[in-house]
């Protein structure tokens, strides 16, 4: 196995990313129980959409494949919601959070990478 080692610049952009995501992935589980709750709210679906199109882009910028291939996945079940030619309902809502819990545990791979590389980063 490899470690990557990050410069101060790399590690500092890697921590923020890290910081943010996990941020915007607590909220992303209160949206969609609320999407949940009300599978028609636009705004609930743009705000979901976006924060996992930040998240799959900052991904695959900074070399998080893992990470960025399971939120690619969400994005594009998300955008077909966002675009009309789906619509949420149950078995939908159900299918997704295996996907959700995917997202968790690809950021948790993240953050221990990361960590490797040059210290340990906090929630």
């Amino acid at each position: 196995m490899s470690v990557e080692v990050f410069s101060d610049e790399r590690f500092g952009i890697v921590k923020e990313f890290l910081v943010e995501s996990y941020e915007n992935l607590d909220r992303l589980d209160r949206d969609l129980i609320a999407l949940e709750k009300d599978p028609g709210n636009p705004e609930i679906l743009a705000s979901v959409f976006r924060t996992i199109h930040t998240i799959k882009g900052t991904s695959g910028f900074l070399a998080f494949h893992q990470l960025g291939a399971v939120t690619h996945v969400g994005e594009n079940l998300l955008a077909r919601l966002r675009d009309g030619l789906l619509t949420l309902n149950a078995e939908i809502t159900t299918a997704c959070w295996p996907w959700w819990m995917r997202c968790g545990r690809c950021w948790e791979a993240s953050k221990r990478r990361a960590s490797r590389g040059n210290a340990t980063i906090r929630n």
